[in-house]
C-alpha cells in the first residue's frame, strides 16, 4: 500500500498514512484531531546506466556499431 502525506488544517503538522488507491481516507491530526488535506510532493526520480528511454541503442560512443554503407545508391535519376 502506498503512503500519502496529510497537512492538518488547523496546526499545520504534516503526518503520513498508509491507504489503497482510490480509497476514501479520514484523515484526523494525531497532534490535535483536525482535519487533514492530503498534500502532493514531488517524487524523486533515480536515474541509472548511459541511455535515456527511447534513445538508438548502440555503441558507447554513439555509433551503430555498423560500418558505413560505402555502395549507397544515389538519388540521381538518369
Amino acid at each position: 500500500m502506498p503512503i500519502y502525506e496529510y497537512e492538518c488544517q488547523k496546526c499545520g503538522v504534516r503526518f503520513e498514512l498508509f491507504g489503497k488507491p482510490g480509497e476514501a481516507v479520514n484523515a484526523c491530526c494525531p497532534k490535535c484531531l483536525g482535519r487533514g488535506e492530503r498534500v502532493y510532493s514531488a517524487v524523486p526520480m533515480i536515474f541509472k546506466g548511459t541511455r535515456w528511454v527511447g534513445e538508438k541503442t548502440g555503441t558507447p560512443d554513439g555509433n551503430s556499431g555498423r560500418k558505413p554503407d560505402t555502395k549507397a545508391k544515389s538519388n540521381k535519376t538518369p
